[in-house]
């Protein structure tokens, strides 16, 4: 049986619905989250107090 698409995809030009968020938005949230687990890592102990 001979492929029919010879290997290639075909994605739709159509966008699916839900949460939109743009990549400018996702690397502030990273750096964000890197930065509190910095302080947290250096300042947890006396924060927390174990």
């Amino acid at each position: 049986m001979p492929p029919t698409s010879a290997g290639l995809i075909r994605y739709f030009q159509e966008e699916g619905h839900g949460v939109r968020i743009s990549p400018k938005s996702v690397l502030i949230f990273t750096i964000a989250i890197i930065i509190l687990e910095i302080f947290l890592h250096i300042y947890g102990r006396a924060l927390l107090g174990f």
